[in-house]
């Protein structure tokens, strides 16, 4: 009975010990949350999609892989000649863009290879830059071709208010040269018949062009009141390259609707079909072969941005939806063509915060679109 009692109290006092200590700390997860970009599905056989930027580097002989959301970039073909003009798909793919507010990346894509070769550097990110080209420069035995890159923005020490243009600094990519460029604020061109127009996005809202001698000449000022962003683009009409210019604007008050065509004969606008699509801003615009496109954007009244893409026909003069985008970005999404292929990708969503504010997320994913596979 005795043992039975020392047991019970022995007992005790162990249950009291392990009562009295203190549990442990939970263990809680600090790291930052990754936010998983959206996904979709394509639509139709239009769409293919190919692999993202990674860059590489190398720590202890040990190769690590890294994959990169580009925030805005531009992409451009600078080794061949217009669609045109030639059919060829091994034209590799030049790209410039920005990772974060410290950190620049540039490099190539292979269409045949579907590989890429990035170098990431730290410098002051370029925002809206314009890449024109290819130029072609026809020699005695061979043609040579480049693009130019520059113009674009920076943001200062005051910050939002305070914003700086590049005025300079163009890059004329396959002869690896520098010069002044012309023109003031922000620029938006496209490339027309081996030539290069653009157009300074301002009240003067000066015309320019630059031919394959790289010579500057100014053209008109757009003759209309708008004020805003110009989406360029070109496309055939009559067996004749032909530009486009949409007026994008970011003012709710201001519809981005007006689309015009520009003749090069007696340096012109001439006022065709207004976009019919929800209103936006900073979205996409390309020509493929006899059509041109647009879509995708932001929303001037929501936190959302649209993933639609439209076609306009010059022969008939009428918009008609024709495409979604399964891309995860939609906003200042990024395009190159190659022989009636478009190569899209990049650019930035609109996300939420758990205090209900808007954020925008980078993404990586890079798609090919060929719309006469609908």
């Amino acid at each position: 009975m005795k043992n039975i009692f020392k047991l019970i109290i022995f007992s005790s006092i162990i249950a009291g010990i392990f009562a009295c200590e203190k549990n442990p700390a939970e263990l809680i997860d600090e790291s930052p949350q990754v936010e998983e970009a959206p996904t979709y599905t394509p639509d139709s056989p239009m769409w293919r999609k190919l692999n993202s930027p990674v860059s590489y580097s190398f720590t202890d002989g040990v190769v690590k892989t890294e994959s990169e959301n580009l925030y805005t970039c531009v992409i451009g073909r600078p080794d061949t000649t217009n669609d045109h003009l030639a059919i060829d798909n091994k034209s590799r793919i030049d790209m410039m863009g920005n990772i974060d507010a410290q950190t620049i990346i540039s490099g190539t894509y292979s269409p045949d290879g579907n590989f890429w070769n990035l170098r990431k550097t730290e410098s002051t990110p370029r925002f809206s830059p314009m890449l024109l080209g290819p130029f072609a420069v026809f020699g005695r035995t061979e043609v040579e071709y480049f693009s130019l890159f520059g113009g674009g923005f920076y943001f200062n020490e005051s910050f939002p208010e305070g914003v700086n243009y590049y005025l300079d600094s163009w890059m004329m990519t396959d002869f690896n040269q520098t010069g002044d460029i012309v023109g003031k604020g922000q620029l938006t061109g496209c490339m027309v018949n081996n030539t290069g127009y653009f157009i300074e996005n301002n009240a003067g809202k000066q015309m320019w062009t630059i031919s394959r001698i790289r010579v500057y000449d100014k053209l008109k000022p757009f003759p209309n009141g708008f004020l805003g962003k110009f989406a360029m683009a070109s496309a055939e009409v009559n067996k004749k390259e032909v530009g486009f210019m949409l007026s994008e604007s970011e003012s709710e008050k201001i519809p981005t609707r007006e689309f015009y065509q520009y003749n090069d004969a007696n340096d012109t606008w001439t006022r065709k079909a207004d976009f019919p699509g929800d209103d936006r801003y900073e979205g996409t615009i390309f020509g493929v072969r006899d059509k041109i496109y647009y879509g995708l954007g932001q929303s001037k009244t929501e936190a959302k941005g649209f993933r639609d893409i439209w076609e306009y026909d010059p022969v008939t003069d009428k918009w008609t939806k024709f495409a979604t985008y399964p891309g995860s970005g939609n906003i200042k999404v990024a395009t190159a063509k190659v022989s009636g292929k478009v190569y899209i990708g990049f650019g930035y969503y609109v996300g939420a915060t758990k205090i209900n504010t808007e954020k925008y997320i980078g993404v990586s994913d890079f798609w090919e679109f060929v719309p006469s596979r609908k």
